[in-house]
């Protein structure tokens, strides 16, 4: 299926991982700054990528462990404003060895992390959507290791377990600075948490809250500015 974004146009018809509302989230809320490096880790058809390098001059990796999801990925940078920007790599997270021991400015992940529901028949999707050999423990020392000290990171994670995210990040020396905690609409729990880590210590995190819809089942004016840059309205 295409989706058009304002400035490039995603295809994801090859990739286990789709275009949906949990990228859009992030991808417009995330904020890499000045960054110079960006990693992208579980890029899928590449939507993370694609909006980090909208938001930055970066040289961006994005890191696929599927193959078909790493080309189709590969296909849509090619197409995009920023071909020349980014780089689709097919390896896991653990075998990953960046070129000339670079490390990054800024690492984005939706990660995986269905671990404790049903999982799909397909073993493709498995791989790339569950713990299966990557659990929150390697992902965090996996980043440690990958990113820069002065460098931050930015996730969505489900809300009923966000706080276990927090510790495993805490034990691995990065702390909160900054918390959106997503509804679906006014009267709903928190569906996902949106975060951003640094090493540095902050004992006063930013938490904000986010509905996506209104009463009346319209986008929010929250929601709207979030997505204006990437989202057709």
């Amino acid at each position: 299926m295409s989706f058009r974004f304002r400035h490039f146009t995603i295809e994801d018809d090859r990739s286990t991982l789709k275009v949906g509302t949990d990228a859009m989230l992030l991808g417009s809320w995330a904020d890499p700054g000045n960054a110079q490096t960006i990693l992208d880790i579980g890029s899928g058809c590449g939507v993370l990528a694609l909006m980090m390098a909208q938001k930055s001059n970066a040289l961006i990796d994005a890191l696929e462990i599927d193959p078909h999801s790493a080309d189709q990925a590969r296909e849509n940078f090619s197409h995009s404003p920023w071909s020349d920007r980014i780089t689709s790599i097919c390896k896991s997270l653990v075998d990953f060895q960046p070129s000339s021991d670079r490390r990054y400015d800024y690492i984005i992940t939706n990660p995986p992390y269905f671990s404790n529901q049903l999982k799909s028949a397909s073993m493709k999707i498995n791989r790339t959507k569950h713990e299966e050999g990557l659990t929150i423990e390697t992902l965090i020392k996996m980043i440690r290791s990958l990113l820069k000290p002065e460098g931050k990171f930015s996730v969505i994670f489900p809300y009923e377990n966000h706080r276990f995210f927090i510790d495993v990040c805490k034990k691995n020396g990065f702390h909160i600075h900054q918390q959106v905690n997503v509804h679906t609409k006014p009267g709903n729990c928190a569906g996902r948490t949106m975060m951003e880590f640094k090493q540095a210590i902050n004992t006063c995190p930013l938490t904000e809250r986010l509905f996506i819809l209104d009463e009346n089942g319209k986008f929010t004016p929250g929601y709207l500015t979030l997505t204006a840059d990437f989202h057709y309205f």
